[in-house]
């Protein structure tokens, strides 16, 4: 008895020992993990006079060259918000996803995003999110406006919100509010559900207020494109000259369970005079690519018409989307009057987001580009992805996206 219980004491503590020795290995790894993936940027952005070489000056010139003072609009800029910041008149009913421990996977990538992001402090997570972006831009070396885009949440098929949100939610007051505190570096993009009871008031009450673009997320918001609700809002959108920019291709919404959104479901929009600016899902189905040529049949429909047919470039530079997206589209330039630039931030700040290697071995970049272009992340990861977009060309080819896909158009700067 007594050996048995000395033999369970031992067992014991060769556990606890374990345990500890497991709990200060993930103390040591993880801001070295956070690093690698999240914010791997070590320097702040007004840091690039004294911190960049010389070959990535001579990148970032080369990015502005062409632009002749214009101001570059950046159509793909989300917010990160607790509902921490209020205006004087208004509370922000933001929140993020409260992920439990069967998401972890989810909670690690929310993380990592919101590191990269510049999020140190939760307590502090609007604040630090609004700063770190505005001093990226405001030490860019030319104009820049970022889009930053609202995000409503899931309405159920009577017009109530559900009681368990999906998702995250990010206000129209609170995004409007803080484009309306810097005009010059931001514009707002509201998002309304169209079963929501007051959508279409809603609609009129933000055109009236000058906002001309609406996001939807058809998959994660489980909108149907065709459904009255839709078409009711449709006709206030056209109406007010407002844009739809709205997700097509492979989506992937808060369930995880993938949706195939066709491009031609704008078809709705479009027909109804409304002006159409899509956003790229995943390219790829059952039977291999689905995307490409679905977009570019629609664009063939309706690129000369009105309403505009737009197309971000948010995300492209990701994942195995240079092969399957933007290689396609560098190859067809007769559509290129029709791009938008959008960044992806903050998911395109993340270390790991944007694989420079990965797009020298496929031929977008130049090798040689490598190391400069990595400086500029370590200081400006919006300028990094701007930059970087730039650059890219058709593999074997010197084609790369003119001047005019990432400026102001079509009253993109009002």
């Amino acid at each position: 008895m007594r050996r048995r219980a000395i033999r369970g004491r031992t067992a014991a503590l060769a556990g606890l020992t374990g345990v500890l020795a497991l709990a200060l290995l993930v103390v040591i790894c993880w801001p070295r993990w956070l690093a690698r993936h999240g914010a791997g940027w070590t320097h702040d952005p007004e840091d690039a006079a004294w911190v960049l070489p010389a070959a990535s000056r001579a990148l970032i010139e080369q990015a502005f060259s062409g632009l002749d003072g214009q101001v570059i609009v950046d159509h793909g800029v989300g917010v990160i918000s607790r509902g921490q910041l209020s205006g004087p008149d208004f509370s922000n009913h933001s929140r993020e996803r409260d992920y439990g421990a069967a998401a972890i996977g989810a909670w690690l990538s929310q993380s990592l995003r919101e590191r990269a992001a510049g999020i140190i402090d939760a307590d502090t997570a609007d604040a630090d999110y609004v700063s770190r972006l505005l001093r990226q831009i405001r030490a860019m070396p030319g104009p820049y406006r970022a889009e930053i885009t609202a995000r409503d949440g899931v309405f159920g098929q009577h017009g109530a919100p559900l009681d368990d949100q999906p998702g995250p939610t990010v206000s129209n007051r609170y995004v409007a509010w803080l484009a309306g505190r810097a005009k010059k570096a931001l514009a707002a993009e509201v998002s309304i559900h169209p079963r929501r009871p007051d959508a279409g008031a809603a609609l009129k009450r933000w055109a009236k207020a000058g906002v001309r673009d609406v996001r939807w997320w058809p998959a994660a918001q489980r909108i149907d494109l065709h459904g009255a609700p839709a078409k009711a809002a449709y006709k206030i959108m056209a109406a007010h000259h407002m844009r739809l920019d709205v997700a097509v291709g492979r989506l992937r919404p808060p369930n995880h369970v993938p949706v195939w959104v066709a491009p031609a479901a704008v078809e709705a929009a479009l027909d109804a005079g409304v002006a159409v600016r899509l956003r790229l899902g995943g390219a790829t189905g059952d039977a291999g690519q689905r995307l490409m040529p679905a977009l570019f049949a629609l664009l063939r429909r309706h690129g000369d018409a009105k309403p505009a047919l737009t197309v971000s470039l948010a995300g492209l530079l990701t994942g195995d989307r240079p092969g399957t997206e933007l290689e396609p589209l560098l190859q067809h330039p007769q559509f290129f009057d029709h791009l938008r630039y959008a960044s992806a931030y903050p998911a395109s700040a993340r270390a790991d987001a944007i694989d420079l290697e990965a797009l020298t071995r496929s031929g977008f970049i130049a090798g040689a580009d490598v190391a400069p272009l990595r400086a500029i992340y370590d200081v400006n990861t919006l300028l990094f992805a701007l930059v970087v977009m730039r650059r890219v060309h058709l593999p074997y080819t010197s084609l790369r996206f003119p001047a005019r896909v990432f400026v102001a158009a079509d009253g993109d700067a009002d």
